[in-house]
């Protein structure tokens, strides 16, 4: 058999990894507003670098249905219309609601407390007015159900759209009440799959999500209105990425 020739990794590969991954985040985590224009050469200005992997990692969000790119007009952070957002809040509810079924049926009784530890997290982010934190939470509690569920091609599906609702949840949790509301349902959630409660958890988990999109939906709403009375596209610059961002990418 003919030995495995691989190349050793250049730096340049490297480099558009974390490049992909810093950007990638701050739009995650709602940073980087969405409509906000991204300049190629901006950004490389910024982090100090060339613009290669800035482009490359742009391709990469692209592809995650992070961002749009327009002719003649370069790439913005993608701006959710009201149809794909319903589209994907469906999806998730039918992932999620797969999810808490299987989950009933799975879970351990070390999952099960560690979830309702995972709560007192939660509650200390709100109380503390800590909503990075809350967001973290948030993402983490539902990766754990998930994760509950044994499934992989369940697991497959969801990561295939992850990226994007986490996207929106990053928006949805500025919603007024949004944050209180949806942490006591999580606890609600968390008893009813620890007593194996199938059918009670399914159906709360569907209206803990499509409340979501209902919040989802009054965000854009705002948005729209915002940017309609600003009329003005926004651009990259320093203040949207970390300030230690050139020298951790170096």
């Amino acid at each position: 058999m003919a030995a495995l020739l691989l190349r050793p990794l250049s730096q340049a590969m490297q480099l558009g990894d974390r490049v992909y991954q810093l950007i990638r985040d701050q739009i995650v985590k709602g940073s980087i507003e969405p409509g906000t224009r991204l300049r190629v050469d901006a950004i490389a200005q910024q982090l100090g670098i060339s613009s290669t992997p800035v482009r490359d990692a742009l391709n990469r969000l692209e592809r995650d249905g992070l961002i749009s790119k327009h002719p003649y007009q370069g790439a913005t952070v993608r701006v959710f219309k009201e149809s794909e957002i319903s589209d994907l809040y469906e999806l998730r509810a039918g992932l999620e609601c797969l999810a808490v079924r299987l989950a009933c049926l799975r879970i351990t009784e070390e999952e099960c407390a560690w979830l309702r530890r995972h709560q007192a997290l939660g509650k200390a982010a709100l109380t503390e007015g800590d909503m990075e934190a809350y967001r973290v939470y948030n993402q983490d509690y539902h990766s754990a159900i998930l994760k509950a569920a044994r499934n992989a091609q369940l697991t497959l599906v969801m990561e295939s759209v992850l990226l994007q609702l986490q996207m929106l949840t990053a928006q949805t949790i500025r919603v007024a009440g949004r944050p209180e509301r949806a942490i006591e349902e999580h606890g609600q959630i968390i008893d009813l799959i620890a007593q194996r409660k199938t059918v009670e958890a399914v159906k709360l988990m569907e209206h803990h999500i499509m409340s979501a999109l209902r919040d989802a939906l009054v965000q854009l709403k705002q948005v729209s209105e915002l940017q309609d009375g600003n009329n003005t596209t926004t651009r990259l610059h320093s203040n949207h990425l970390p300030k230690r961002a050139k020298r951790l990418l170096r």
